[in-house]
């Protein structure tokens, strides 16, 4: 009897101290308050402008212009950092000009600016997407070379104590992507701010290291955009990609950069990445510029980025500054290998408050952090928030002097994405076509993923040369978490821009010039509404099959139509089993399986480099690239550039 009162009693206190417990926390919790990340009304941010006047010989030069800008840096709202670029280089190059009472207003700015997620103060800046973070680093160090024996009020660090702080990281930032890529790679967005960051650093850091491998890593940059270019189209999958990115197009050229270098070497307007136009210390190798102009047929195979399995392995698992840079680099937070760094690094930084990781408030109870349940609750959840994480991109990319098609291999097949973009097609430089999994119907307000960015579920995808065969196996019911689970895929498909294009059933047919393209899908294919750029196919379990042509290889565009109309296609729902025969190949994908031709096993996972111009495995000391003659060898360790 005793020993049962006592275990009685021993459970009632339980109870109560875990209710008393979570009752403390829900009070805790509710009273965190969340700081907008962007103004209720549009600030005029003119720093771009004035900066393109100043080095373009403007006189009786306005310094009131700068008022948004300061305004909006001093608030420290969200992408504060882009801001900064072009401040940086006014006042590098023309601080002298600067009216002394306004000198000291940018000063007083500059100075209380919260440069890092470890420093006082709260906001809802994002300081970790792969761009975001040598924006930030190279801000900090250059201001602090400014300004090197003043203390800076917010962080109570000296200029020379920042310029560490910040060298540290952007050393840590350009190793990594020496060794492992671009995360958001092939980003038509988010090269430009990793430019802009790196021309400053290399136009104005002190240290010859910082320069030279920044310059090293601008290189690597280049070479992404010049073999995944199609004339100066620069068009391709991608790591962070927005509806604009995957259709392609005229305004598709790196904001004017692809033009310059091997287009028309028209110079660019203001912008981020002005300082390209300006800068005596980086010229780019002329190999990469020939690259960009090769109009060949060839196969170009890489390999960007980390998958989360690999991040213990290659020492970015803990909680430190470098592993928190490479993990929340890669958008893992709510990943079941990541949560529970991601909500000590949230603890540690006074992040809560921030827009963007706030809803991670509901995992801050201690009992969940005792028993470690976080994980447990991922699984049981399964969070769409899991596939904003870039993982790791093995890219194949083939392209002719008419066409060029690109997929990321096997990407994570049937799991969500967010803004990653696998598959397409350019039609010449003219635009792009592709398919997709919509997370949300049309119309539906949501950054990412939405109908037209990200994918509700990838699908299994695998290319060799002009054919790529894609599965979607959608689930039946949507996860406790997801937003939206859609029964239908979809693809983007201008009738309006190809010179002939046409549906029957499940076909549908393009031309462009000398280029062909056609889908084939498992059920019948229409147009949306009234829309004339947007394929519908409904079913949940279904596949689409890619093929491009070209006059060159094809004849005209009536025996392409007809040759793959005969061409025959087997689908078994069940096991997802997929065959296409076209031009003497059988090709054969079954999702979550292997990719087969003619029986045998196609490996989609890559070296670093592949192509005809590198090769190179992840990690390697030295990389050169060649083409025609001219080359570049590049040692990133002893700083060594040459071409």
């Amino acid at each position: 009897m005793i020993g049962k009162f006592r275990l009685k009693h021993f459970f009632l206190l339980l109870f109560v101290f875990v209710l008393a417990t979570i009752v403390i926390d829900l009070i805790r919790i509710s009273k965190y308050q969340v700081i907008p990340r962007r103004p209720s009304e549009r600030i005029d941010s003119r720093q771009n402008e004035l900066y393109y006047e100043l080095v373009n010989g403007g006189v009786d030069i306005d310094w009131t212009r700068l008022d948004g800008t300061l305004k909006y840096v001093s608030a420290e709202y969200d992408c504060a950092d882009f801001r900064l670029v072009n401040l940086v280089r006014i006042m590098y190059d023309y601080g002298d000009q600067i009216p002394a009472a306004y000198k000291s207003r940018i000063d007083d700015v500059l100075l209380n600016f919260r440069y890092w997620w470890d420093e006082p103060g709260e906001n809802s800046m994002c300081y970790w997407s792969e761009n975001h973070q040598i924006l930030f680093a190279s801000a900090e160090y250059l201001i602090g070379q400014l300004y090197p024996g003043t203390v800076f009020p917010n962080s109570g660090f000296t200029g020379e104590q920042h310029m560490e702080k910040a060298r540290t990281r952007m050393l840590d930032w350009l190793e990594m992507r020496w060794n492992y890529g671009f995360i958001e790679y092939y980003s038509e967005v988010y090269y430009n701010e990793d430019i802009g960051a790196l021309i400053n650093i290399i136009d104005y850091a002190g240290e010859e290291e910082l320069v030279i491998k920044s310059q090293i890593i601008l290189d690597l940059l280049f070479y992404d955009v010049a073999s995944q270019s199609i004339n100066t189209m620069f068009s391709s999958v991608s790591g962070r990609a927005y509806e604009g990115n995957r259709k392609g197009g005229n305004g598709s050229t790196l904001g004017g950069l692809t033009q310059y270098f091997w287009g028309n070497g028209g110079k660019l307007g203001a912008g981020i990445t002005y300082g390209m136009m300006v800068s005596d210390n980086y010229t780019l190798p002329p190999v990469l510029a020939d690259i960009g102009r090769d109009s060949s047929e060839l196969i170009i195979k890489q390999n960007n980025g980390l998958d989360i399995s690999e991040l213990k392995i290659e020492g970015y698992y803990g909680t430190d500054n470098r592993s928190m840079m490479m993990q929340w680099g890669m958008e893992c937070f709510s990943n079941r290998e990541i949560v529970r760094n991601s909500l000590t690094h949230i603890r540690n930084c006074n992040m809560f408050s921030n827009e963007f990781v706030a809803d991670f408030k509901m995992l801050d109870f201690k009992l969940i952090h005792w028993l470690h349940l976080e994980p447990v609750l991922n699984r049981i959840l399964k969070p769409q928030t899991d596939g904003v994480a870039i993982q790791k991109g093995n890219t194949y990319t083939f392209k002719t002097s008419d066409f060029s098609m690109y997929t990321v291999q096997s990407h994570h097949p049937g799991t969500y994405g967010d803004q990653q973009h696998i598959f397409g097609l350019n039609m010449g430089n003219h635009f792009s076509i592709f398919h997709m999994h919509p997370a949300l119907e049309k119309g539906v307000k949501h950054q990412s993923p939405n109908y037209w960015v990200g994918y509700g579920h990838f699908p299994h995808s695998v290319q060799d040369e002009n054919v790529n065969l894609s599965i979607y196996n959608i689930p039946e019911k949507k996860a406790i978490m997801e937003i939206d689970l859609l029964d239908y895929t979809r693809a983007y498909f201008p009738l309006d821009q190809f010179d002939t294009a046409f549906m029957v059933n499940n076909y549908v047919f393009g031309k462009k010039g000398d280029s062909y393209c056609a889908f084939i899908g498992t059920n019948d294919f229409s147009f949306r509404d009234s829309a004339q750029d947007d394929i519908i196919q409904h079913g949940k379990q279904v596949y689409w099959i890619t093929e491009a042509g070209s006059k060159l290889k094809d004849g005209d565009f009536e025996h392409f139509v007809q040759r793959i109309q005969n061409n025959r296609v087997e689908f078994n729902k069940e096991s997802l089993d997929l065959k296409y025969w076209s031009q003497g190949h059988e090709y054969n994908l079954t999702f979550g399986g292997d990719f087969l031709i003619n029986n045998e096993v196609i490996k989609t996972s890559y070296s670093r480099y592949d192509s005809p111009y590198i090769r190179a495995e992840k990690k390697d000391k030295t990389l050169t690239f060649s083409y025609k003659g001219k080359s570049l060898f590049l040692d990133f360790d002893k700083l060594q550039r040459v071409y």
